[in-house]
C-alpha cells in the first residue's frame, strides 16, 4: 500500500482501501518485533500534545530539542493505544500495541503518527490543509481546525473532481519547486469520531505542483462569497500562522525555506463565504471562475503580480 507518497510493507492488515498503484518516493517497513536494545536505549521523553483524546509523547536517549543524530533511537507513544519505535534515518518502524483494537491502530498510524514520522525524518514538510484537483489544477485550502476546509473539499470531490488530501498535505522540494504527494483516499468532512472517513473513488495518485492556495477566513451567516488575491508579506503572515505541522526547532529553518518557495511560486487568495452547506454550490462556482480567470491570464502572458518574498528577512 502507498500512503503520503511512501510504499508501506507491513505485517499487519490495515483493512482499508489503500492504493497500490500510486507514485511513491521510498519504501518503509512496519513490523511488531521491536528490538530489545532499541527499547532499552530510551532514557528520556517529553509530552508533545493531546489529540483524539490521547496524550502523545516522544522518547529518545537524549534531549529531542537538539538536532537528531543518525541511528538515534526514538519512540512515539499514543497513551494507552500504541507505541511506534524507530532509529533516525532508518526505514524500519516497529510497533507495540497497547490496545487490541486494530482499527484504532490503523487510524493512529495513518492519521497521526506517519505524518509526524515523515516530517521528523525530513522526507516531507507537512501542511495542515485540504486539497483537491479541479480540471487538472491543484488547489489547497488552509484554515484553522473545524473551519470548513474539509467540508468544502468533500463537496468538490462529489462534483466529479479528485481528492488530494482531506487534512494533511505532504510537500517536498524538487528542482526548486514545491511538489506534493497525495495522502490517502479518505474524507472525513464532519470529523465524526476517530476514524479516517469515507472512501473516495476519485483520488489523486501522482506527484504534482500546486496551482492555487485559498486561506479560508472566519465567516458568518451574512458573509458574502468573496475571493481576494493577496501578495507580498500579507500572504506570508497568513500562511505561517496555521499551515505548518510538527515544526520542531531543528527543522524550522528548512520549513521557512520551504514556505518561501511555496509563497513565490503559487497564487494565494483569501476566501470568505457564509456558513451553511446550502452555499457550497455557489462557493464551488466562484472557485471555478477564479481558476479559469487566472489560468487565462497566465496563458495570455499575464503574471500573478505576486511580489517576491525573502523569508530570511522575516523575524
Amino acid at each position: 500500500m502507498i500512503l503520503y507518497g511512501m510504499k508501506i510493507d507491513s505485517d499487519i492488515d490495515f483493512d482499508l482501501k489503500l492504493p497500490y498503484d500510486s507514485e511513491y518516493k521510498d519504501t518503509i517497513t512496519i513490523c511488531k518485533n521491536v528490538p530489545l536494545e532499541l527499547k532499552n536505549s530510551l532514557t528520556c521523553g517529553t509530552y508533545l500534545y493531546t489529540t483524539s483524546k490521547h496524550k502523545v509523547y516522544l522518547y529518545s536517549d537524549q534531549d529531542i530539542s537538539s538536532p537528531l543524530k543518525t541511528n538515534q533511537p526514538l519512540c512515539y507513544e499514543a497513551d494507552g493505544l500504541v507505541k511506534f519505535y524507530w532509529y533516525h534515518k532508518d526505514k524500519s518502524i516497529y510497533y507495540e500495541l497497547l490496545h487490541k483494537d486494530t482499527d484504532k491502530f490503523s487510524f493512529w498510524f495513518i492519521h497521526h503518527f506517519f505524518s509526524f514520522f515523515l516530517s521528523i525524518e525530513e522526507y516531507f514538510v507537512m501542511i495542515h490543509g485540504s486539497a483537491v484537483e479541479i480540471e487538472d489544477k491543484s488547489i489547497l485550502f488552509l484554515a484553522p481546525y473545524k473551519s470548513g476546509k474539509s467540508t468544502l473539499a468533500n463537496y468538490i470531490v462529489h462534483q466529479g473532481h479528485k481528492l488530494i488530501t482531506d487534512d494533511i498535505l505532504a510537500t517536498f522540494i524538487k528542482d526548486n519547486n514545491i511538489y506534493y504527494t497525495p495522502s490517502h483516499p479518505y474524507s472525513n468532512p464532519f470529523e465524526k469520531g476517530r476514524y479516517l472517513g469515507t472512501y473516495m473513488r476519485s483520488h489523486k495518485k501522482s506527484f504534482d505542483t500546486l496551482d492555487q492556495v485559498y486561506i479560508i477566513q472566519n465567516s458568518s451567516e451574512n458573509t458574502d462569497i468573496n475571493i481576494k488575491h493577496i501578495k507580498g508579506l500579507e500572504k506570508f503572515q497568513l500562511v505561517r500562522k496555521n499551515s505548518l505541522l510538527y515544526s520542531m526547532p531543528y527543522i524550522r529553518v528548512n520549513h521557512e525555506k520551504h514556505l518561501g518557495i511555496l509563497l513565490n511560486s503559487v497564487d494565494f487568495f483569501i476566501l470568505s463565504y457564509p456558513w451553511g452547506k446550502e452555499h457550497l454550490p455557489q462557493i464551488y462556482q466562484a472557485l471555478q471562475n477564479n481558476l479559469k480567470y487566472y489560468s487565462q491570464s497566465l496563458g495570455d502572458g499575464g503574471t500573478s503580480e505576486s511580489a517576491y518574498i525573502d523569508v530570511g528577512l522575516i523575524n
